[in-house]
């Protein structure tokens, strides 16, 4: 006898969202005409969830893309840093030769 895939109205209508996003059924260990007949069923009802996971989906793009210039930005300032040690450490040394007595 078949097992059938039980779960909450809510978990279904998600599901749905997901699908009408472009998530697979496969992801979820379900039959697609399962997913098939749910969406079907709750397609008019998931419009909100559908708008909510693109916008999730658009500001995750966006975090990314900040993150990235926020990493770019973050090892120049350390080239920089690193070279302005160097130029500090330089002068240390010509203070140093400098201020001994010969």
């Amino acid at each position: 006898m078949k097992r059938r895939f039980r779960c909450p109205v809510t978990v279904k209508r998600e599901l749905v969202a997901e699908v009408l996003a472009g998530a697979v059924a496969r992801q979820h260990g379900m039959s697609p005409s399962t997913l098939s007949t749910w969406v079907r069923q709750y397609q008019d009802e998931v419009g909100d969830i559908v708008v909510r996971k693109q916008d999730e989906a658009k500001q995750i793009k966006l975090d990314a893309a900040s993150l990235h210039e926020l990493q770019n930005k973050y090892k120049e300032a350390m080239k920089l840093l690193g070279e302005k040690e160097l130029e500090n450490n330089i002068l240390k040394d010509l203070l140093k030769k400098r201020t001994q007595p010969r």
